[in-house]
């Protein structure tokens, strides 16, 4: 399932040493797409995953010091520019 995030970054530059590890992804998770604002302090991503749940699990333990995450699942039938699926 397509999964977005919205991120309300505290700290930027403790958000980038934390998105430091959260790569290599586990194989179950995949990226397509990463929009920081000019000041990062926010930022939208979008990502394929099993669950909002699996997906929260695992970033919000390694970018929880730096953000906070609002997870939503995408309604792939009213989306508009969604990428092909990898899993």
């Amino acid at each position: 399932m397509f999964i977005s995030i919205q991120h309300s970054i505290r700290n930027p530059e403790k958000f980038q040493e934390c998105v430091k590890e959260v790569f290599p992804l586990p194989d179950e998770l995949h990226v397509h797409q990463f929009f920081p604002s000019p000041d990062l302090k926010t930022a939208v991503c979008l990502y394929e995953a099993p669950s909002v749940e699996v997906l929260s699990k695992y970033l919000d333990g390694k970018l929880s010091p730096a953000s906070n995450q609002e997870y939503f699942p995408v309604l792939t039938e009213q989306a508009i520019g969604l990428p092909e699926k990898v899993k």
